[in-house]
């Protein structure tokens, strides 16, 4: 798909409603707004709606053209094209219990996933809770939609931004909008490469896997979410 076209037609249907993109009537918040939010993306309201739409147009320009996935392609097409609603998450999920990890999962681009696995496994074991990983759970649901429910299920979320996967920066973006708590974490090696945007964010910074089940335990005791 081709992002730009995609992006440019996006543009033409936001831009087309001016009640909405130039005077904010009846209300600010629209399609982009809608998106940026269901993306996990965070932005600002501001009180003159041409100048607040052209800025959340670039984060969502940003997204589209560097980060999202074919899914969320396709979601935006569907929208822009033929008015699809987004689809809303079911915010009343019982919540799980469970500490949903977004990690890298692919052994060929992060020689780092058995050591991120063992560290974060023992620190929330530890914690006195259950670990859960998207990739070892049997289901038969689109991998997305187990996704998302699993994160709003979730107690809290675990990132782990080593080898910088995108993915990872998604679904933590998305945790975030959900107002759960996101805890950090990232092997020392690659720290460098953390994108400015969260580089000022407190990270658990570890260097082996003991180190990171030793420092991710103390962030979760600090952070008040040890188990029952």
């Amino acid at each position: 798909m081709n992002r730009n076209l995609l992006f440019n037609e996006l543009v033409k249907k936001a831009q087309s409603d001016r009640q909405y993109y130039i005077f904010g009537k009846p209300s600010q918040i629209g399609i982009i707004e809608d998106l940026l939010a269901y993306f996990g993306i965070d932005y600002k309201l501001d009180f003159h709606s041409q100048t607040m739409h052209q800025a959340n147009l670039e984060l969502l320009k940003n997204h589209i053209m560097n980060v999202a996935t074919d899914e969320q392609l396709k979601l935006i097409y569907d929208k822009v094209s033929h008015n699809k609603s987004i689809p809303q998450p079911n915010l009343e999920i019982e919540n799980t219990g469970k500490v949903f990890v977004s990690m890298p999962m692919n052994k060929e681009k992060c020689k780092d996933v058995d050591e991120i696995r063992k560290g974060i496994s023992k620190a929330v074991s530890n914690s006195g809770n259950e670990v859960y990983f998207l990739d070892l759970d049997a289901h038969n649901d689109n991998i997305f939609n187990k996704m998302m429910t699993e994160i709003v299920g979730c107690k809290f979320l675990i990132a782990d931004f080593t080898s910088q996967n995108t993915g990872v920066y998604y679904e933590a973006g998305y945790a975030k909008a959900l107002g759960k708590t996101v805890i950090y974490t990232c092997k020392n090696s690659d720290f460098e490469n953390i994108h400015f945007d969260i580089k000022q964010t407190q990270f658990v910074v570890w260097d082996d896997a003991d180190d990171l089940a030793e420092r991710l335990l103390y962030q979760i005791k600090k952070s008040n979410l040890g188990g029952a």
